[in-house]
């Protein structure tokens, strides 16, 4: 009996001592996940981009010689002026537009364009009174529907404010990715790693399947998006289209969940027809119809096998994305959700390896 207590005490001894470290394991886990927390959506996001942008810095390195450290320097320059060019365009429209609209000197203005509006099929006599009264006895409106028109300002409000988290939150992310390609090598093998240790001797075909995803994406999806609302901006600024800046980010989001921007281009020119000049308004329909064309010779050409996921996957991240967080959540919901697809699709064939093989085809055909 005595034997028995004297075997037992070290064993309770071991348990108590295990118990003890996996709860100061965790907690330290615990915390620092409390730490990074702010920090996570940054991160991802100079990951992604460092990922996407790795074949650049790879092009850079061979035909000009260049160093890792100067191709980053050279790529997070180009990418900060392309970021903070059109992102101070958009917000010093959305700015001007917004006080010209509510300045007093302009509510002549507003009152012909909601004449003009009376006649569109879609606007009912009660919405257009109720614009009427908006302009001429705001202060009546606005007590008769205070409750409405704030829980509409909050939503312009927090829209807005995540707008611009967003794009502080974009700009630290490019920042990051350049620290991530000065030091591309070393990343690499990191990341390498890291997936050795989570997904054990298939480790680097997963790795491989997320960097081609990663890529894919960015450049076929996206990309082009971007590029698209850039083109569509261009055109909405230059045919004097009232809240361009907000079409603007309209045309970005429409074009990331592969709508594309015919369903706002439409509504926009037949409003420049039926309120601007004709000759301005047939300009800016040829404009958006060589958008529409470069959108689909430009995608076979970056995506020869198509989507690299299926709409209704970008579709999911983008928009669930979007609502979790911000105009940063947007990239990275795309992204990471068409990541798990794939880790799903590998899960299914059971052969890591030919998934892999597929990956590398399907982007080196591109």
């Amino acid at each position: 009996m005595n034997n028995q207590g004297a075997q037992g005490a070290p064993n309770v001894k071991n348990s108590l001592e295990t118990a003890i470290r996996l709860v100061l394991f965790f907690g330290l886990m615990f915390f620092c996940y409390i730490i990074m927390m702010p920090f996570v959506s940054i991160l991802l996001g100079g990951i992604i981009l460092a990922v996407a942008a790795s074949p650049i810095l790879t092009l850079l390195r061979n035909r000009f010689n260049l160093s890792d450290k100067w191709g980053a320097v050279l790529i997070t320059c180009v990418a900060l002026i392309v970021f903070i060019v059109p992102s101070y365009l958009l917000i010093h429209s959305l700015i001007r537009e917004f006080t010209h609209f509510i300045s007093p000197e302009n509510r002549a203005a507003v009152t012909g364009m909601i004449e003009n509006l009376r006649g569109l099929p879609l606007i009912q006599d009660t919405l257009y009174e109720f614009l009427k009264n908006l302009t001429n006895n705001s202060s009546v409106v606005f007590k008769e529907h205070a409750t409405q028109i704030e829980a509409v300002g909050i939503g312009v409000l927090g829209f807005i404010g995540g707008l611009g988290l967003g794009l502080v939150h974009f700009l630290a992310s490019v920042i990051i990715a350049g620290l991530f390609l000065a030091h591309a090598k070393q990343s690499a093998g990191l990341a390498e790693k890291i997936f050795i240790r989570i997904a054990g001797k298939n480790g680097e075909e997963f790795s491989h399947i997320t960097e081609r995803t990663i890529q894919n994406v960015t450049k076929g999806i996206i990309g082009v998006a971007f590029l698209e609302s850039v083109l569509a901006a261009f055109g909405f600024f230059v045919a004097g289209v009232p809240l361009a800046g907000v079409w603007t980010v309209v045309c970005l989001l429409l074009s990331i969940v592969q709508l594309g921007i015919v369903p706002l281009a439409v509504p926009i020119v037949i409003y420049m027809f039926y309120t601007g000049s004709p000759v301005t308004a047939s300009l800016l329909a040829a404009w958006m119809v060589l958008i529409y064309i470069f959108e689909h010779l430009m995608k076979p050409i970056l995506l020869s096998k198509g989507a690299p996921v299926p709409m209704p996957i970008i579709f999911i991240g983008v928009v669930g994305g979007f609502i979790a967080g911000g105009f940063i959540g947007m990239f990275l919901g795309a992204v990471l959700f068409s990541i798990a697809y794939k880790l799903f699709l590998v899960w299914l064939e059971n052969d890591v390896q030919k998934v892999a093989h597929n990956e590398d085809v399907a982007y080196k055909e591109e």
